[in-house]
Parts: structure tokens; C-alpha cells; sequence
């Protein structure tokens, strides 16, 4: 803008003390700064006096300065011909702005200026004549006019600006005066509204808005221009509700401004059509919620105990949060295509919905039938706009006495399978929610893992209790029920029945392990179906069965129940073909009422099947005292046995064998001795089965192998003059499985130092025949140790002679069953023991006859060539220091080398 200055009514009372000028046109030496040079000096306005000769008189240095030069120069210059830029010919008379001088009037105008520098500058000007010191003076005020054409120039584009952003903004920018009249609309406004400015222009700003905001915004343009002080002018963005040309509504985001002008208060609002914006935020919104109901409804069903829980929840908080009034779970059954109403529902008071609730409770639905057979059909989520339209919706008349509209389903799914349907209703037909429905397959796919892993857990849970080979109870399941059992003793008597299939073992060894699954599983069956309803049939391990009998009133029960038992496994099994009959041995333990536990009547029972299988097998036998009186001391000898090699109380006894040919003593067979600090010397017969079943046999095994080479030693050194004595010591079959066993003969021999070829291992026949390839193997390598191998008790076993051949054997020990008939009336028993010797003959085997007792034994065995004897008519087992000594007297008879005692009988041969 233009910046005006006034000029003074009195020019020179800004210039009343001009200084005089010398003909040089320099100034004369003055005084201090008067008041009218301080003035004129603080003026942005150029200010110049002339005389009547046309010479500057006075001026300020913004006169200087816009004329491009230095005050003093300007003072004394001619400045009509210097700075007025008048054309040559022109006399200063015409010049307007020496005007004043020859017409004495003020003058005022615009025109140009002629810089020193040869610029010119346009200026407005004002110009009066003054009278000092008598003489007329010419005053001139002039100012740049360049700096407000620029503004002007500037303002008039950011007009042009203005007018061009705002037709081309999609917002609509509309402007109201005081009284709340349009005054301006541009392109925005006609495109969102739909009115022209024709149609706006002059009329009220309400028109834009719904009905129920014009009071509010009366009374708030009333507050303002009466206050000034806004609540929304200038306070940002807000939202509202504008109103088209065609009534509807929609929502806008409006900044309000206000501003003043020469007419008065306007306002400005720019309005943005935020439809899609809403509808975008209300989508995410929409998608965050269910979002959160997917994260809700796994987050809880994963908290449940029970799949059936997991449901319950998911139906409760899908009905919260999509405001459906009914919901409602079908299960499928186990046909896997059949869905019947379950008892779980959202709602099921409500007396309107009691219709509805029992035509549901009373539907089952086959695939495909009605909303939920849809579901279990395509196992897709599915939508009804109407059910009480849909000719395939069984129940609509009882969903339109409800009031129900609308509904949707879904699947529970695991895996691929449908195992429950989800289905909500509501009052008002609706048309199908894509959204809603996808979300509702997520929840379908988690409620049905937790049921999957409900499943998976009844799963474990039953395997772990459960055999896999029959689907019996094991020994776990069997043992808790037991227990339940013995907990309610006053609902009747309690029996458990052991039983254990004799001879199994030939069925895995003949036919194979699947063959004698197959028998399990059979036998499993026909035990099971003669047993009462409530009583227990499990499978205790390998081939042994318990029965646990709840109703049993005494031991005659337990005994029919074990008839009926033996009775079921009476009739042969087809086992691939193969007939195979199978017996039991089966032992009964009847619970009296006293304090016992499970795992004590289970013992009981089967120390009586034990004792079952003693008495000849395929038979039963019932738990009594005495039984329990050999079960305690049974277990007194395997506690007793673990302490026994630590507190070294076992030895050796060794009985010698005989040269039958010379009468001389060849060899011994060495025994273990248990003597025991309490109950003194232990028959072998008692502990010997016991560290059989325990496996301590294998570490007394490695002690008799070790004690009896370390003892020949010892012998071989005493007597190093007369015949080396062979040292025979009995493997058992745990001992004949070791992987090790022959490195264990190899320390024994090398950490003694006895002769590899005076050791004599003995093995019985039946261990020979457990697989036989493992165990030829084994003898090998101990032959190549250099010792020799013996079969004990032969004949005894189920050998044949094919396998005899095979086995890399030197000597069999005839069994003393066939040599106590020797000598007698009995020719058939001494042809046994002749077949056997001439077999080892032609075997080339040596032969060694157990349990001669008689003189007749003797004579019998050298008249059929047997190579060695051994027992009581020759000798009693003997220590070592009674061998020693026996050895030390070598002129002593064989016959008076021991005397039969009853203490021997009792020990026995081993």
C-alpha cells in the first residue's frame, strides 16, 4: 500500500531556519540540528526546496538517496534540469512539477524522476510555495511509487491465486456474512451439495444443515458476535452432518474461520466430504472388532477344561458381540452325518423364543437338510436372509412365531471332519455378512482345535491306560480300579484272577511274534466275554491276564470264575491256519476284608498262579496262608541275595568225577554254597530260581567263573606232580544271553592263569534251544578261548540230534533220571543211557553220568563205556580244604571218599 505522509498547512515550519548557501553551492557552517532537521530526517518521504532560481535550497537524505545521491551534492543543484527528466525544449514554466513557482498554487500529482545514476523512478508528489526571508520558496514531498504498485500487484495475484485454488478444491469453501448470509461458492460446493451459486448465493447458511443442528448454530453465531470469543471458529477441525440439494445426509469435517472487512464480520468454512472415510474407518473399526473377538474367543476356549466348555463360550461371546438374541449348538454324531440339538443355548428363557427353542431341542438334521445340514454338508459357513422364507428350513414356523428373522451357521472342524454347528438368530431378515461369515470359519477352525486337542488328550489318556494289542485295560487302569474297589468293600466280595498262558513262549519261537499277537488278542476276547457286567478283564503284560471280580461273594465264585475262564480258552485257535490249544495257569486271591492294598492282593494272586504252574500248569490255585508264609520268605532270600556277594557269603563246594575207566579222580563240577548268618547253609534250589528271576544270577555267575579258575590255580600249584584236575562250571541261560560272556571267560582264565582246555562250561539242554542262532554263535567264541563245552542234564531237553550236530559240544552229562534205573529189572532205562553213550560215541563226545549212587550204577555205566562218573557213591560235595587234603592222600580208595548224609540229599547234586 501506498504510505501516506501529510503534508503539513505550513511547509515551512518543518523549514523555517534554512541554511544559507555560498556561490560554490556549499552550505554554510551552522549550528546544532534544529527540530525541522531532526523531522526531516526521520521521514521515509523525500523532501527538496528550490529558490526562484531553480536551486535546492533544503533536502533530506531520503530525497538523496531515491535520487541516487548525496545530500550535500543535492543542495545548490539545478534540479528542475537534473532530476525532472522534462524533454530539452521544454521551458520550466510547463514543467508540472516546477508549477508552483510560476503559478504559485500547490501542485499535486505523479510523475517521474531522473536519478543521477540516469534511472528513472515514479513518484507521487506534492508541492506548495512558501515565503522566507521575503522570498518565495517551493517545497516539494515526494514518494516511490514502484514499492506499493508491487504490492498491489502482489495482492492482486494472490487474488488471482485465491480465485483459482478455490474453484479448483473438491472441499467446498463457502463464505456467510454477519447475518448469516451466503456470499460466495465455489466449484467444491456445487459438486458436494449439488446447488449452484445461483442457488446459494443471498440465501440463509442453515440450508446446508440437518434440521436438528440449525438452533445450535444460531445460538452459537449469536454468542460470537456477541462475545467474540469462539467455540468452534478457528478451533480446528470438527465433524458434523451437512444436508445435500436431495435431502440426504452425509458427514462433512468443517474449519471455520472468520475475518473482517469494509463491510463487516464474514466466516469461511471449508467443508470435506468424509463418507469414504468413515465407511473406511467403520470397516476397521468392524475388522479390529472381530479381530478381537477372534483373539477373545481363543484366548478363553483355551482356558476351558472341556471341549464341550470351548463351545458353550464361543456361542455366549459370538452372541455378545454381534447382538443376536439366539444361539444354539448342534453336535454331530458318530455316524458322522447326523446333527442333534444339544442342550447349550444364549437365551433359552426367553419366553418369545420358547417356540423356536422346542422345535430346535426335538430336530436332528442329515447332511444337507435345513441350516445346519447345509453347514455339515459343504462344511462352509452359511446365511439365511429369512428363515421364515426358506423352503429349506425345517423349523420356520416355529421361528416365525419367535419373532426370527435372519440367521447364519457355521463348523466346528477338525481337521477336514464337522464335529459340531454354531447358529445365531435375529428378528430382522438381513442380507448375507461375507465379513462376518469368514470370521466365523476362523472361529469354527480354533474352537475345533481345542476340541482336537480334547480328543488328542482322551486319546493319550486312553492309550496310557489302555493295552494297544487287545484294547484291555493295562496294568495302570487295572491297579486305580482295584483300589476304587477296595475303597467300597461294602458293595460284596473283591477276587483277582491271574492268569498266564503256559507255554506261550513255543508259539512266538514256532509260528512268530504276529501269531502269537494274534493268540493275545483272541484270548483277550473269549476272557472277556465270560466275565459279569462290571467286572475288569486287563492285560498285566505279555502273555498275562488279570481279572478283577467286584461281585465275587467268596473263594467258591473265584473259582467258577476261573472254570468259566479256563473253560473259554479250551477250544482251539485258528492262528493263521494253525490249530494251536492253549491252557492256563490261573491263581485266585480273594480279598477278606482286612487292610490290603491292590498291589498286595495282585501279589497274592500271583503268587498263587506261580504256584499253579509248580503243580504241573493247566490248573488253578487259590492264595492261602502257607502260600503267603513261602511269598514272605521269598522275598526275605532276594533282599538278603543283594547283600550276600557284598558281605561275601557265598563259597564253593566241588564234587569230584571219576575216570571210570582207571577209578581216578579226573575232575570237579563246582557248586555254590550260600552260607547264610542266620539261617546257615541255603539249599541251591532256593535261591538259585530266585537270582534267576531277579538276573542276580549273572553276577554270581561272573563270581562262581572267577572263584572256581582261581581255585584250580591254586591246585594246579600245590600239586604240581600228579594229573591236572578239570574244572567244570554251570552257565545259566541269563548268563548264555550276555553279548559279553565270552570276554568275561576270558578275563576269568587271564586274571588267574588257568588253562583255557581245564575249564569246562556246562549248559543245559533246553537254554541250547533259545534262539539257537545267537547261541551257537556265542559257543564259538568260547571255543576259541580253548575251553570245552558240556550239555548238562541231556535228554531231559526237546533237542534233536540234528541241532546236537550243530552245536560245537565235547561232552554230555547223562541226566540222573536215567541212572538211578541202572542195574535193575528195568532194560528199558538202561537202553536210554546205552542210546545216549553209543550216540556221544559216535559223536566222539566224552560222556559223563550224574547221580551214581550204587555199586550197580557203577558196573552198569563201565559195562556200557561210559567215560566219567560223578556222585555220592564217589563223594559228597567238599569244600576246598577237604579236596586239598583228599588230593594230598593219593593212595585213598574212590569209595571211601565221602559218606552219603541227610544234610547231602537236602543240598543235592548242585
Amino acid at each position: 500500500m501506498l504510505k501516506v505522509t501529510r503534508i503539513p498547512s505550513d511547509p515551512l515550519s518543518m523549514t523555517r531556519k534554512l541554511r544559507p548557501w555560498h556561490r560554490d553551492r556549499g552550505p554554510a557552517r551552522t549550528s546544532a540540528p534544529t527540530l525541522s532537521d531532526r523531522l526531516l530526517a526521520v521521514t521515509d518521504q523525500g523532501v527538496y526546496a528550490v529558490d526562484t532560481a531553480g536551486r535546492c535550497v533544503l533536502a533530506n537524505d531520503a530525497a538523496a538517496r531515491m535520487l541516487r545521491t548525496a545530500r550535500p551534492l543535492l543542495l545548490g543543484a539545478q534540479v528542475h534540469d537534473e532530476h525532472h527528466g522534462r524533454p530539452v525544449d521544454e521551458s520550466p514554466a510547463a514543467c508540472p512539477l516546477c508549477a508552483p513557482l510560476h503559478t504559485g498554487r500547490p501542485a499535486r500529482g505523479t510523475a517521474p524522476l531522473t536519478a543521477v545514476d540516469g534511472s528513472t523512478l515514479t513518484v507521487d508528489y506534492v508541492s506548495s510555495l512558501v515565503s522566507h526571508d521575503g522570498e518565495p520558496i517551493a517545497v516539494f514531498w515526494f514518494e516511490d511509487v514502484a514499492p506499493r504498485h508491487q504490492t498491489e500487484s502482489a495482492l492482486q495475484q494472490l487474488e488471482t491465486k485465491y480465485r483459482a485454488v478455490t474453484e479448483s478444491a473438491s472441499d467446498a469453501i463457502v463464505s456467510a456474512d454477519a447475518r448469516g448470509l451466503i456470499v460466495s461458492w465455489n466449484r467444491g460446493g456445487e459438486v458436494m451439495f449439488g446447488y449452484t451459486a445461483e442457488d446459494v448465493v443471498g440465501k440463509p447458511l442453515t440450508m446446508l444443515m440437518p434440521e436438528r443442528y440449525r438452533d445450535a448454530h444460531e445460538r452459537g453465531m449469536g454468542r460470537f458476535l456477541l462475545t467474540g470469543e469462539p467455540r468452534v471458529i478457528g478451533s480446528g477441525a470438527v465433524e458434523v452432518h451437512a444436508l445435500r440439494a436431495d435431502g440426504t445426509e452425509f458427514p462433512v469435517e468443517l474449519s471455520l474461520s472468520h475475518w473482517v472487512g469494509a463491510e463487516g464480520r464474514f466466516f469461511t468454512g471449508i467443508l470435506r466430504d468424509i463418507t469414504e472415510r468413515k465407511r473406511a474407518e467403520e470397516a476397521l473399526a468392524r475388522e479390529a472388532g472381530f479381530v478381537r473377538l477372534l483373539q477373545q474367543v481363543s484366548v478363553a476356549s483355551n482356558e476351558t477344561s472341556s471341549g464341550r466348555e470351548a463351545l458353550e463360550t464361543g456361542l455366549r461371546m459370538i452372541a455378545e458381540h454381534t447382538g443376536w438374541p439366539v444361539g444354539h449348538i448342534y453336535l454331530v454324531d458318530e455316524d458322522g452325518e447326523t446333527l442333534r440339538s444339544s442342550n447349550i443355548w444364549v437365551h433359552p428363557d426367553d419366553e418369545r423364543y420358547l417356540p423356536f427353542l422346542q422345535a430346535s431341542t426335538a430336530s436332528s438334521f442329515r447332511a444337507g437338510t435345513g441350516l445346519p445340514g447345509r453347514v455339515l454338508a459343504s462344511k462352509q459357513p452359511r446365511w439365511v436372509v429369512d428363515v421364515t422364507a426358506d423352503d429349506n428350513f425345517p423349523r420356520r414356523d416355529a421361528a416365525r412365531d419367535s419373532g426370527l428373522a435372519a440367521a447364519f451357521a457355521f463348523p466346528v472342524l477338525v481337521g477336514s471332519e464337522v464335529t459340531a454347528v454354531l447358529e445365531f438368530f435375529t428378528s430382522e431378515p438381513l442380507q448375507a455378512d461375507g465379513a462376518l461369515c469368514e470370521v466365523m470359519g476362523q472361529i469354527g477352525t480354533q474352537l475345533g482345535r481345542v476340541v482336537e486337542r480334547e480328543l488328542a488328550q482322551d486319546r493319550l489318556t486312553h492309550h496310557a491306560l489302555h493295552d494297544p494289542l487287545t484294547g484291555l485295560p493295562n496294568r495302570t487302569l487295572l491297579l486305580d480300579r482295584l483300589e476304587v474297589a477296595l475303597a467300597q468293600r461294602n458293595r460284596g466280595g473283591i477276587a483277582v484272577v491271574f492268569i498266564d498262558l503256559d507255554h506261550f513262549k513255543l508259539v512266538n519261537d514256532s509260528l512268530g511274534h504276529a501269531a502269537g499277537d494274534t493268540l493275545i488278542a483272541a484270548a483277550a476276547t473269549r476272557l472277556r466275554a465270560v466275565v459279569r457286567p462290571g467286572d475288569t478283564v486287563a492285560r498285566f503284560g505279555g502273555d498275562e491276564f488279570v481279572v478283577l471280580a467286584e461281585s465275587a461273594i467268596g473263594e467258591r465264585d473265584a473259582e467258577g470264575l476261573a472254570e468259566r475262564l479256563a473253560g473259554a480258552l479250551a477250544e482251539p485257535f485258528d492262528l493263521a491256519g494253525n490249530e494251536v490249544f492253549v491252557t492256563a495257569s490261573i491263581g485266585i486271591a480273594v480279598s477278606d476284608g482286612l487292610d490290603e492294598d491292590a498291589h498286595s492282593l495282585l501279589r497274592d494272586a500271583d503268587a498263587a498262579m506261580y504256584r499253579a504252574k509248580e503243580a504241573g500248569r493247566a490248573r488253578y490255585e487259590v492264595f492261602d496262608s502257607l502260600m503267603r508264609a513261602g511269598a514272605v520268605r521269598r522275598l526275605e532270600i532276594v533282599n538278603d541275595l543283594h547283600r550276600a556277594l557284598e558281605r561275601d557269603q557265598f563259597v564253593l563246594h566241588f564234587q569230584p568225577q571219576i575216570d571210570l575207566r582207571t577209578n581216578t579222580l579226573i575232575g570237579v563240577e563246582a557248586l555254590l554254597r550260600w552260607v547264610h548268618p542266620d539261617r546257615g547253609l541255603v539249599p541251591p534250589m532256593e535261591f538259585i530260581p530266585v537270582a534267576e528271576e531277579t538276573g542276580l544270577i549273572n553276577e554270581l555267575g561272573r563270581w562262581v567263573l572267577r572263584a572256581a579258575c582261581q581255585q584250580g590255580r591254586v591246585w594246579l600249584d600245590r600239586f604240581p606232580d600228579r594229573q591236572p584236575l578239570v574244572m567244570s562250571v554251570n552257565l545259566s541261560g541269563r548268563q548264555l544271553g550276555q553279548p559279553r560272556l565270552a570276554d568275561e571267560v576270558a578275563a576269568a582264565l587271564e586274571d588267574s592263569g588257568f588253562p583255557p582246555h581245564l575249564l569246562v562250561l556246562e549248559i543245559t539242554e533246553s537254554v541250547l534251544m533259545n534262539d539257537t542262532a545267537t547261541t551257537i554263535q556265542t559257543l564259538e567264541a568260547l571255543k576259541l578261548l580253548g575251553v570245552r563245552l558240556a550239555i548238562d542234564d541231556f535228554g531231559t531237553g526237546y533237542s534233536s540230534l540234528t541241532y546236537l550236530q550243530r552245536f560245537p559240544i565235547d561232552i554230555l552229562k547223562i541226566d540222573k533220571s536215567f541212572v538211578d534205573g541202572l542195574g535193575g529189572t528195568n532194560l528199558e532205562e538202561s537202553a536210554v543211557t546205552r542210546t545216549i553213550v553209543s550216540l556221544a560215541k559216535t559223536l566222539r563226545l566224552e560222556t559223563v553220568a550224574e547221580g551214581v549212587e550204587r555199586s550197580e550204577h557203577v558196573r552198569e555205566l563201565q559195562s556200557l563205556n561210559c567215560d566219567i562218573g560223578q556222585g555220592y557213591f564217589f563223594a559228597r560235595p567238599l569244600d576246598a580244604g577237604a579236596l586239598t587234603s583228599l588230593m594230598s592222600q593219593p593212595d585213598t580208595p574212590v569209595a571211601a571218599l565221602g559218606v552219603l548224609t541227610e544234610a547231602d540229599r537236602l543240598l543235592g547234586s548242585h
